[in-house]
């Protein structure tokens, strides 16, 4: 999946760059039909287009790059939190594919507890040298490996545990508990449907 993104934006950036090797032909065009007029007339423009076709691409590239995380989002049955030391957010997406979507992000402004560590850390140092932490935004997949009927394992890490009857759910990082911001039962069912279809063995065996 990631492969076909990449596939898609370096398309975009291809179409865009074939329009603005169409635009070095404006001036050309111009002289053809206004002469000398049409030729300033076009080396005014081309610029213009491209400064157009640049923008196009950024925020079409943009515009795609979103896309593609919001429908990761929306596809989780199931995304769990882990606030690290510093205050910065992790979330893992898990699935129903047995995909997960990992985000990390240490651009949350709401985050009361990054605000002060990143205060702490943006005063001087002991050589006087200021630190400030970059904005960053990681973005990976992880496989679910299902662990047995009602729990899955992201990264040899995190173990996500389903109570299919009492409707909870419970997450650990090595055996520490996480959050669970949210879960998707109808999704979960499904889920755990399949696997028990996968797992039944085939009748005379």
């Amino acid at each position: 999946m990631i492969e076909q993104v990449f596939t898609n934006i370096a398309t975009i950036i291809f179409i865009m760059a074939l329009f603005w090797v169409a635009s070095i032909f404006i001036p050309f065009y111009g002289f053809i039909k206004k002469r000398w007029k049409g030729l300033a007339i076009g080396c005014l423009i081309q610029p213009i287009i491209v400064i157009l076709v640049c923008v196009l691409s950024f925020l079409s590239i943009g515009f795609y790059y979103d896309l593609i995380i919001n429908r990761h989002r929306e596809a989780a049955m199931v995304t769990v939190k882990k606030t690290d030391a510093d205050g910065f957010s992790h979330h893992w997406y898990v699935k129903p594919n047995e995909e997960c979507f990992y985000e990390y992000n240490n651009d949350d402004n709401d985050n009361d507890k990054k605000g002060k560590k990143q205060k702490e850390r943006n005063d001087e140092d002991d050589e006087g040298n200021k630190y400030e932490d970059p904005k960053k935004e990681i973005f990976l997949l992880y496989d679910v490996i299902p662990q047995d009927s009602f729990s899955v394992c992201i990264d040899d890490k995190i173990v996500i545990r389903f109570d299919l009857k009492e409707h909870k759910v419970t997450a650990t990082e090595y055996d520490e508990p996480i959050e669970v911001v949210n879960v998707d039962w109808e999704k979960v069912s499904d889920y755990f449907e399949k696997q028990a279809s996968h797992n039944v063995p085939a009748s005379g065996k």
